[in-house]
């Protein structure tokens, strides 16, 4: 009788703090506003001085489930070097502004720079300095300021990428010429700064506790390159019957212990003297309203058909572990007023690909195991 009143308290009281006894419950509303806080933080900490620049709302974050949180500098981050002084470039991709299909920015040297040659700093010299900056920026946001995202379990992650869209920071010269380089990742555990913020851990001895990765270390597997080529080709304009990409090679990312997170934008039509043309279905000379009509009744077939290709094809990959995930995460298409949502994040574990291709859990079943979430904003 004690027994049966005790699981009934327990019980109780997992419901009124909002966990169950196997896990948490996440309230979505707050995880999301403590996110756009972060990213919010995060900006600013980039942007305070002129050694390294972030477009404003470029910073992408995410919530994972049993991992914790991701925080990714999406877009081409250069450090530009004039005939006397450094300067910054910051390059966007997508743009028609140049004949590489990128915009520039510049922040200018001062001028009093011209005057002393010894000034001069080479690439290496600029590389250097934005490694040191890339590391304080880190540094200070985890430590100081990642406690602030919420409901996070004492082993969950709070990591930060810095990447480009295609995986590249770019050094450039004063001609232009440019030299790739990996990016850099930082993360910690939730549970080290709970220690901190209780007095059981010293900063430097926090501080000591984030785990810091360069590009060089990144895991580079055959498969997800190759599920990457395939996922690239099957939604060009002429293979897709609904959205398409334009890019070559669908920028990804792998994590120990979680899997891997592929990053994908799609578009739906082009314009001319003020009028529309869907690519895949070739219909043309559409008004606003019907281009916008059209391409959100296209979402529905567009997030069924990527669930199928993210099973049929996912199957190819061997790398991951079975507790691992597949993630895809999709930028669509700019339809403004529209039902359709503006990013979707598609996750599947490994295990269920690995069944599937092994013929131990059905077709239907399968795709049902895929979980879809859906951004408005």
């Amino acid at each position: 009788m004690k027994i049966k009143s005790y699981s009934i308290i327990v019980f109780v009281l997992s419901l009124a703090y909002g966990t169950t006894l196997y896990g948490q419950t996440i309230d979505q509303e707050r995880m999301d506003r403590d996110l756009k806080i972060a990213e919010n933080i995060l900006n600013t900490l980039s942007n305070k001085d002129k050694s390294f620049y972030v477009l404003a709302r470029s910073i992408e974050s995410n919530y994972i489930p049993d991992y914790g949180v991701i925080l990714s500098i999406p877009q081409n981050i250069v450090i530009y070097s004039t005939g006397s002084a450094a300067g910054i470039a910051v390059v966007t991709p997508g743009s028609s502004a140049s004949s590489s299909g990128y915009s520039y920015s510049y922040t200018t040297p001062s001028a009093e720079s011209d005057e002393d040659d010894s000034k001069r700093k080479t690439e290496e010299e600029l590389e250097r300095e934005n490694e040191k900056r890339l590391t304080e920026i880190m540094t200070i946001f985890l430590v100081d300021y990642a406690d602030l995202i919420g409901q996070l379990k004492a082993t969950d992650r709070i990591r930060i990428n810095v990447r480009s869209r295609n995986n590249q920071v770019w050094i450039a010269s004063n001609d232009i010429k440019m030299n790739a380089s990996q990016g850099k990742s930082a993360e910690i555990l939730k549970g080290d700064l709970i220690d901190y913020k209780q007095g059981k851990l010293t900063r430097d001895e926090t501080i000591k506790k984030i785990v810091f990765t360069d590009g060089s270390n990144e895991i580079r597997e055959r498969d997800l390159e190759l599920f990457s080529s395939i996922f690239s080709r099957l939604y060009e304009s002429d293979l897709s019957d609904t959205y398409y990409t334009s890019s070559r090679q669908i920028g990804y990312e792998r994590l120990q212990n979680l899997g891997v997170i592929y990053n994908m934008r799609v578009y739906s039509s082009t314009q001319d003297d003020g009028f529309h043309r869907i690519q895949t279905t070739g219909e043309g000379g559409l008004t606003q309203e019907e281009r916008n009509e059209k391409v959100n009744a296209m979402y529905p077939e567009f997030e069924r058909s990527l669930k199928e290709n993210i099973l049929d094809y996912g199957r190819t990959i061997k790398s991951l572990a079975q507790s691992e995930m597949l993630i895809m995460k999709v930028q669509l298409t700019e339809c403004i007023g529209c039902e359709m949502p503006k990013k979707i994040q598609l996750s599947v574990k490994a295990k269920v690909l690995a069944d599937f291709d092994s013929n131990k859990i059905s077709r239907e079943n399968a795709l049902k195991e895929i979980s879809v979430k859906k951004l408005l904003d």
